[in-house]
């Protein structure tokens, strides 16, 4: 009997993971590729092409069939016919975009499209540090913040694809203004974008020489981790006060959705476990103590592979 494959495919703003996998979600082929998200919307387009064609014919040699493809993206996707909803940040040109037809077109394979959160959430869920759960919140903390949630084995997408936006959850009212045009979001207090804007103030103001040859405007995410890791002062507190802004942030999530397993994860967490130290516990000394009975707090175990899984899953789900 010819074994039955489903594409997975993972989008971010520089690269393309694409993987085969079974209807479980183990992988036995992966590849990343670069998205060149920078040239818009029809380079990005013919990249995930390319991923589509590379894994087909990795099925070809295996003698196996492709029986589906998965896909999360960034932005809001319409939970029916995988129309991305709104324009998305770092993403040219993306608002409008017919991805499932985009597939039938290009090589008539049914497609499902959900939102990269939504489907790197169901990753950890069918087969990671949120399996066996009854209500799983899942945050991702890398350059933003991600979320997504399992309740009673359905991932949550809302009305219109747009549940569990955890990053645009208000943090403070009237506080920092956040790049979704919003004020006091969590996300630019504990967000990596926000934290580096914070070093970056702290750094001016307190008029420390460049750090790594670079100047405050050109710092990044992972000069700031790397920093951390080298035992500079000012990028752990900034780190730290990160990490406990998140911890606090939650609450709101925690009490809205009562769960019994949080999964972390992102480069941040991946990086730096203090990080998850931290955020842990200021959640559970924020937290009401019915909220806590029964929570576990985890880190994610698929690390950058959970969409993929994710998506060939949602594939295998969407054949049925």
């Amino acid at each position: 009997m010819t074994e039955a494959l489903f594409i997975g495919l993972d989008l971010g703003g520089t690269e393309v993971k694409s993987g085969l996998g079974s209807a479980d979600g183990s992988l036995c082929w992966t590849e990343r590729t670069p998205s060149e998200a920078h040239l818009g919307k029809d380079a990005i387009l013919q990249a995930l092409e390319a991923a589509v064609r590379a894994a087909l014919d990795e099925a070809r040699n295996r003698g196996a069939q492709v029986r589906g493809i998965g896909l999360g993206t960034p932005g809001v996707v319409d939970p029916t016919d995988g129309v991305i909803l709104y324009p998305v940040a770092n993403l040219g040109g993306w608002h409008g975009t017919d991805l499932k037809g985009f597939f039938a077109d290009r090589f008539n394979l049914p497609a499902v499209i959900d939102n990269d959160a939504n489907a790197a959430a169901w990753g950890e869920y069918i087969s990671g540090a949120g399996r066996g759960a009854r209500v799983m919140l899942m945050v991702t903390v890398g350059t933003g913040i991600g979320g997504g949630a399992v309740i009673s084995g359905e991932l949550v997408r809302g009305a219109s694809g747009g549940a569990l936006e955890v990053g645009h959850t208000l943090f403070e009212a009237s506080g920092r203004p956040c790049n979704c045009g919003l004020t006091g979001c969590m996300e630019a207090y504990a967000g990596g974008w926000g934290m580096v804007s914070d070093w970056r103030e702290r750094l001016a103001s307190d008029r420390h020489e460049a750090v790594a040859g670079k100047k405050e405007e050109e710092l990044t995410v992972t000069d700031l981790i790397a920093a951390g890791l080298s035992d500079d002062p000012l990028a752990n507190e900034v780190l730290d006060d990160g990490a406990r802004a998140l911890g606090a942030g939650l609450m709101s999530a925690i009490h809205l959705i009562n769960p019994d397993v949080v999964v972390i994860g992102g480069g941040v967490i991946d990086a730096r476990p203090r990080h998850l130290q931290l955020l842990e516990e200021t959640l559970r000394e924020k937290v009401l103590p019915k909220a806590l009975a029964r929570l576990e707090i985890v880190r994610a175990t698929h690390g950058n592979q959970a969409g993929v899984i994710g998506a060939v899953a949602l594939a295998a789900a969407g054949e049925g």
